[in-house]
């Protein structure tokens, strides 16, 4: 049993940082600076920007260094970092012991599942003492992690990159022989990598640089497919290479228009590698066939795009696989098309699979259904006898298996039946695990709940059966100490809003106010599904509530909840709702106002910084990870990295139409004199997503402006980027800062954890 209290101790609100910090942190210089919104010269400003700009003055533009080798920047930031380790000093013991109970529920030498892949089974480790992670194969005829095979150990690559403390592994591909090796690495946390190709056992050979993450093989170990950036930062080439040649490497497509981003893939038989070029509203794929004389051949697109279409493809015995949101099927179908020489797939060659049985998802066919939690299709993977379908229905993941009719002869696509893999619990996250063989009758799922580690399992589709390969081991864990439910929640224009809780069953009572974390994010259609997390248990051992709000924006509800509810012109719908979900959550009794902290991270941190604008007084303690906070300036900015792009996901502020909206919810201009709650905020220097001078700019405007002496404090990682520190050690002790901050605040630093329930 935890100890008692906590309830108690979380509205005591004296915290060690209120006591102990002196001074308010460093103040910014004021330098006035305009910002200029609609038409400027020859800039890039969309297509219908304002004849006559708009001006807006921004006092701390000139924190904006792309170089980072500033000197009046990076000492600004320096002593930001150095008033928060003052401030921070005092919960230094604290934080180391969270640091401990962090890692107490981590299996530090551990190995994940092995997947097979012809002669051999692939698998990830981890070893005690080192931050990286080790990737290994054993041979498929002896048991599981015998005969092993170092294949690529990461702590290495990390030992070697002396030039910074930052090392992470993109993408990391054996060739079809399963001889080579090639992964693409980051050595600064800026998302710009190396290829790297080497044999499996041996040294590198050869290297392409300053490339994006994804690679993938062609037919043999001969070509090797990646992509390149343009200024932007943003992949818009597909290159082929071709080893131990010393030819030039051929340019095989490149995409001009600036909304959309380019991405590659090999279809699981191996006949494909796919490009796909896309922007958040209207995608293309374009097939390169790798049966072609020679490996030469060239990109055919599938079907020209049209505005407002999206689609995937998949191949499966010489007819594509399709999902669309096409002909209103807004929540997407399944199509097939021939897979014609030419390469051409046009949309009007598509139609819906024939079904032998009746009763099957309607998005097997029909997505038209726009209603709240109708069922969504996200996902297809294509194997030889059987589909793996991916989607949503009534807020919840799921999988259905379609088998197939057909043979290898040629004929006509044709469904034999379909059915839904059955798991142990409805509120969880389930999808298609690491699949790399076609010709199989297995096929590997994954699964996990808010009280169920991450499990992997091998579905025998003949049998349609379940079998378990793997649960992830949690350390001092016991599963039946916790509950999780889902309630509902009412939001200001009467729609219907998920929340999912986890709590410790011991120490909290419905009705009875605890403290709670709300956790939110909202944007890009992205869901936030309830999956287990043994990150989160030092805040339920100590007697809180963590709750996910599944608001619009994200897509857990259908792809109308994102793409009418949550975006453009509405998106303050994201923002109102997860108010409505405090509000609520603390009207029911679950908490109050005291005893409630709040984080969200990049367009999450855009939630943190809107709601916190709107009603800081839901709120004790916030915490904002590299928040996207100064919407105004950079979406007006096409030369800034992603801003072209993310036009479809805000609105573009230099037209009319979108100015004013945008406005309104832009948290740092809508900063007012009033009170705060305690807020920690985190940024990287080398973050291409959002860049580190938005968060610092809104911590000098809050800190000029905010009425209260409540803790704000800027914590610059000046070796990171977007995604924090790579090491997972150093990660760790990153969270444990984080959670230090937030529990003193809500007064929960001297709550005493006793786990000898646990496991």
């Amino acid at each position: 049993m935890a100890a008692a209290g906590a309830a108690g101790a979380a509205t005591a609100g004296i915290s060690t940082i209120e006591s102990a910090s002196e001074g308010a942190g460093p103040i910014a210089p004021k330098v006035p600076h305009d910002v200029l919104f609609g038409a400027v010269g020859d800039e890039q400003r969309g297509d219908n920007p304002m004849a006559k700009p708009k001006v807006m003055v921004d006092e701390y533009f000139w924190m904006r260094d792309d170089k980072r080798k500033d000197e009046k920047v990076l000492s600004h930031l320096r002593a930001e970092n150095a008033h928060t380790k003052d401030a921070m000093s005092p919960l230094s013991g604290f934080t180391d012991a969270l640091y401990a109970e962090l890692k107490g529920h981590v299996k530090e030498t551990d190995t994940t599942s092995a997947y097979p892949w012809g002669e051999w089974k692939y698998y990830t480790k981890t070893i005690e003492g080192l931050g990286y992670a080790i990737h290994a194969r054993s041979p498929r005829s002896l048991p599981d992690y015998e005969g092993e095979e170092i294949v690529l150990d990461e702590n290495e690559v990390a030992k070697n990159n002396t030039g910074s403390s930052f090392t992470s592994i993109g993408t990391f591909e054996p060739s079809p022989s399963q001889t080579m090796l090639a992964y693409t690495v980051d050595k600064k946390g800026f998302e710009t990598y190396d290829v790297v190709i080497q044999p499996i056992g041996g040294a590198p050979i050869e290297e392409i640089k300053e490339v994006d993450s994804s690679l993938c093989w062609g037919k043999d170990d001969k070509h090797l497919y990646y992509l390149k950036f343009d200024e932007q930062h943003r992949p818009y080439q597909v290159w082929r290479h071709a080893l131990g040649t010393g030819t030039e490497d051929e340019l095989l497509y490149q995409e001009d228009d600036e909304l959309f981003w380019v991405g590659i893939d090999k279809t699981l038989d191996g006949n494909y590698v796919l490009i796909e070029t896309a922007s958040t509203e209207t995608s293309e794929v374009h097939s390169i066939d790798l049966n072609a004389e020679g490996g030469n051949a060239k990109a055919n697109v599938l079907a020209p795009r049209q505005f407002g279409t999206l689609y995937e493809a998949d191949h499966r015995l010489g007819y594509w696989y399709l999902t669309t949101n096409g002909h209103n099927n807004k929540n997407f179908a399944l199509r097939v098309a021939r897979a014609e020489p030419s390469g051409a797939a046009p949309f009007e060659t598509w139609s819906p699979l024939p079904m032998a049985v009746e009763g099957a998802p309607a998005v097997f066919g029909d997505g038209t259904d726009t209603s709240p939690g109708a069922t969504m299709l996200t996902g297809l993977q294509c194997f030889k006898d059987f589909l793996v379908l991916e989607g949503r229905e009534g807020g919840y993941t799921k999988v259905w298996v379609v088998e197939m009719a057909d043979s290898n002869d040629g004929s006509a696509p044709a469904a034999a039946s379909w059915h839904e893999v059955a798991f142990d619990s409805e509120a969880c996250s389930c999808g298609a695990s690491v699949n790399a063989e076609f010709e199989t009758d297995v096929v590997r799922l994954g699964y996990s709940s808010m009280v169920a580690p991450p499990s992997v399992f091998n579905y025998k589709v003949s049998e349609r059966g379940l079998s378990l390969i793997k649960q992830k081991e949690v350390p001092n864990y016991n599963p039946d100490l916790y509950e999780t439910k889902r309630v509902e929640i009412k939001a200001h224009d009467g729609a219907t809003v998920p929340v999912s809780l986890v709590y410790r069953k011991d120490m909290v009572v419905e009705g009875t106010p605890s403290p709670l974390h709300l956790y939110g994010y909202g944007s890009y259609g992205i869901c936030i599904d309830p999956s287990f997390s043994a990150k989160i248990l030092p805040l339920l051992n100590r007697g809180m509530v963590y709750a996910i709000a599944h608001i619009r924006g994200g897509s857990e509800m259908g792809r109308a909840w994102y793409e009418d509810q949550g975006k453009y012109l509405n998106k303050r719908n994201t923002f109102m709702d997860f108010v409505s979900c405090a509000e609520a959550l603390q009207d029911a009794g679950w908490t109050s106002p005291d005893m409630t902290s709040t984080e969200g991270r990049s367009a999450g941190g855009l939630l943190m910084g809107s709601v916190l604008n709107m009603r800081p007084d839901l709120f004790k303690v916030a915490v904002a990870g590299v928040p996207f906070v100064d919407i105004m300036t950079t979406m007006c900015d096409a030369s800034i990295p992603l801003t072209v792009g993310e036009w479809e996901e805000w609105g573009n502020p230099n037209e009319a139409k979108f100015f004013s909206y945008m406005l309104s919810y832009s948290p740092m201009n809508q900063i007012i004199p009033q009170d705060y709650p305690s807020i920690l905020v985190t940024a990287g220097l080398h973050d291409p997503r959002v860049a580190y001078w938005e968060p610092m700019k809104w911590v000098a405007k809050l800190r000029d402006l905010k009425t209260d002496e409540n803790p704000l404090l800027l914590k610059v990682d000046l070796e990171a980027g977007h995604f924090s520190a790579s090491d997972r050690y150093k990660y760790l002790k990153e969270l444990a800062f984080d959670y230090s901050f937030m529990l003193d605040q809500l007064g929960l630093k001297d709550v005493v954890v006793d786990t000898k329930s646990e496991k």
